[in-house]
């Protein structure tokens, strides 16, 4: 940025030096007028200057966002029924101001979440969309971000599946920059000779036919002693909701 500005700063500098130049030759009254209105011109140029080239750069940058870190992790209790999902996301601001963050996802059980945030301030209110769409939920930041700040979300889902009618699969949608998603699906409920693996799966989250299709990309192993499904994504390519799928 300021070595964008230091030509203007240099420039503004050559012009009053020759204004101050100038006004040795005429009243004192008049060259004090003429060195202040210089003065002002030029610190308006200034200013219009600094606004046109955030307003150009921010008009180059499509995203309100772009993502470092994600951390997703779905975690059922012993009796299979009480789930737990958080999320936690490094982001950066690429706006002037950002005073919230719609946090998207989508339950497949019947039953409501309940949504909290460890960081964020939320009424836990759930924006439905239609089924083909991601629901949302607005988290609230205590200290709204301005240009390239960073900050971190967190997001957490507590779920009954009480009548058995969710599906299983974890998935998060890629719409902006990642270095990485962890994923970690903990099953508590699964008995001790369950060896299933799970299926890294992805499909674009806009196709011209419409197409709900998703392509198997890698085969997870089950970690009997944990009883988990761990796996890092890295550098996932934009415009895909990723999946991990796994036999309930």
């Amino acid at each position: 940025m300021l070595r964008i500005i230091k030509p203007v700063i240099n420039w503004t500098c050559y012009v009053v030096t020759i204004v101050s130049f100038l006004c040795l030759f005429v009243k004192d009254t008049t060259a004090v007028i003429i060195a202040v209105t210089v003065f002002v011109v030029l610190l308006l140029v200034i200013a219009i200057y600094i606004l046109v080239f955030i307003y150009s750069h921010l008009k180059k940058t499509n995203n309100e966002f772009i993502g470092y870190a994600t951390f997703v992790k779905y975690e059922t209790k012993p009796d299979g029924k009480n789930i737990e999902f958080e999320v936690y996301r490094q982001i950066q601001c690429k706006q002037l101001v950002m005073s919230d963050f719609k946090h998207s996802f989508k339950w497949t059980g019947t039953k409501p979440a309940e949504i909290s945030s460890n960081l964020q301030k939320t009424n836990g209110k759930i924006y439905e969309a239609d089924d083909e769409s991601y629901d949302h939920v607005k988290l609230n930041f205590k200290k709204a971000l301005t240009y390239n700040e960073t900050a971190t979300i967190h997001f957490l889902a507590k779920l009954d599946d009480v009548d058995d009618m969710s599906k299983p699969f974890v998935e998060f949608r890629v719409e902006v920059p990642l270095e990485i998603i962890h994923f970690r699906v903990i099953l508590k409920h699964k008995p001790d000779n369950y060896r299933h693996p799970a299926s890294l799966k992805r499909r674009k989250i806009k196709t011209q036919t419409g197409s709900t299709d998703y392509q198997i990309l890698e085969t997870i192993s089950f970690d009997e002693t944990c009883k988990s499904y761990e796996y890092h994504l890295l550098e996932p390519e934009v415009g895909y909701f990723y999946r991990i799928e796994w036999k309930k």
